[in-house]
């Protein structure tokens, strides 16, 4: 049985469990150039992409208590070109294999600088600790992506770990690793090993 997961509103936001019925939306972002800026080979070149990525959303709902959302502009007016109602990404929580939630999101360029992504991480951190306040809450990032680093310290997440990354990324690009606490050695390891 599906547990019956409330919409979670914010100052500017509405945040609704993915679905399927977003994927045309998810697959505009993901697939777009420009949103993966700072990571070109994550971009999704296939609807599939985007169908199992709304899958193990939900998966992270049903498993964990909380997951990813689709990301919306909240019902009392608009920012700008950004209007009631209107899709702008996906962002929230997942719990990992090694018990650590993962902070992520992708918002659509237009959204971008705003304050979109912290009022999302702010919420999914939130929903994260109602449903495992044991778990410690993480986010990644590219060190060419000074905006989500600034996300991730704005929401109280620290700098655990800089290092070399597996991704395929520009010379002398780095991982950065954020906890709002020091997991264990074990966890620690398994961040390292997907850097």
């Amino acid at each position: 049985m599906v547990p019956v997961i409330p919409i979670v509103t914010t100052s500017r936001l509405t945040l609704t469990p993915l679905s399927p019925h977003d994927i045309d939306k998810v697959f505009d972002i993901y697939r777009d150039p420009a949103t993966w800026e700072h990571l070109p080979t994550g971009r999704h070149r296939r609807r599939e992409e985007s169908v199992a990525l709304i899958a193990a959303g939900q998966r992270s709902w049903t498993e964990s208590g909380a997951g990813p959302w689709a990301i919306r502009i909240g019902r009392t007016g608009s920012l700008g070109n950004l209007l009631p109602g209107m899709f702008i990404g996906t962002g929230g929580v997942t719990l990992t294999a090694s018990g650590l939630w993962n902070l992520g999101y992708r918002l659509a360029p237009t959204s971008w600088g705003r304050g979109l992504a912290t009022e999302m991480a702010t919420a999914a951190i939130m929903s994260a600790t109602t449903a495992n306040s044991t778990a410690p809450v993480t986010a990644r990032a590219l060190s060419n992506n000074p905006a989500s680093c600034a996300v991730a310290e704005r929401v109280g997440l620290k700098l655990l770990w800089e290092g070399p990354t597996k991704d395929t990324v520009a010379a002398g690009v780095r991982r950065r690793i954020y906890a709002d606490r020091e997991p264990t050695a074990a966890q620690l390891e398994w961040l390292v090993a997907r850097a």
